[in-house]
């Protein structure tokens, strides 16, 4: 009882109070905040990509701009975006992490990598419209597929790794991917290309 009092004591103490309410104020961001929750909690970084598994495939089909929102919340990083190309080094390491073979001779640009402790993808463009023109679906684990349309393929790769793959059109890059002005300067790098994207999380 004396040591609930002499607690109450020191909240109505103003410097005590304003501890309180800092140390608690900053417990509440961690756990509110979608971005930094997921990367200290793995409970909220499986929960995104459940959700985004879930919602894939209740519409039977992936969604671009919930995938660009899910890349960030599954685990924070940073984006390297050139409408001209990226360098050849960049691009060669970041197929070294994401550990996918495709046709590189059917892609027209490299634009966009995505970096983090536990994701790294891949953007390119494409004027292929058949995802099997790209990756060899006949090589992809049949038994550990999560998710496979016409156009994209989620699967784990084993216990700790899971790949997403997939072929969307130009529509749905511009919904989800604001880097390239549509409209003017890059109306010739983007008419007529599709968005392809090869990503690797990592538990």
């Amino acid at each position: 009882m004396e040591k609930k009092q002499d607690m109450f004591k020191k909240l109505n103490n103003p410097y005590y109070f304003l501890i309180f309410v800092l140390i608690l104020t900053g417990i509440l961001f961690l756990i509110l905040s979608p971005r930094l929750s997921s990367s200290i909690f793995p409970f909220k970084r499986n929960m995104t990509f459940e959700n985004f598994l879930k919602n894939t495939k209740e519409i039977n089909s992936l969604d671009g701009k919930k995938y660009w929102e899910f890349r960030e919340f599954y685990s924070p990083g940073y984006l390297n975006f050139s409408d001209t190309g990226l360098n050849e080094s960049l691009v060669n390491g970041q197929i070294d992490k994401i550990g996918i073979n495709y046709n590189k001779q059917n892609i027209d640009l490299n634009f966009l990598t995505f970096t983090s402790a536990r994701l790294e993808s891949l953007d390119m463009l494409t004027k292929q419209t058949d995802l099997n023109k790209l990756i060899d679906e006949k090589n992809l684990p049949k038994e550990s597929i999560m998710f496979e349309n016409k156009n994209s393929v989620i699967f784990k790769e084993n216990p700790k790794t899971i790949k997403i793959i997939f072929l969307l059109s130009g529509k749905e890059m511009r919904e989800a991917n604001g880097f390239f002005d549509y409209t003017d300067k890059d109306k010739k790098i983007t008419d007529g290309e599709n968005w392809f994207n090869i990503t690797t999380l990592s538990d």
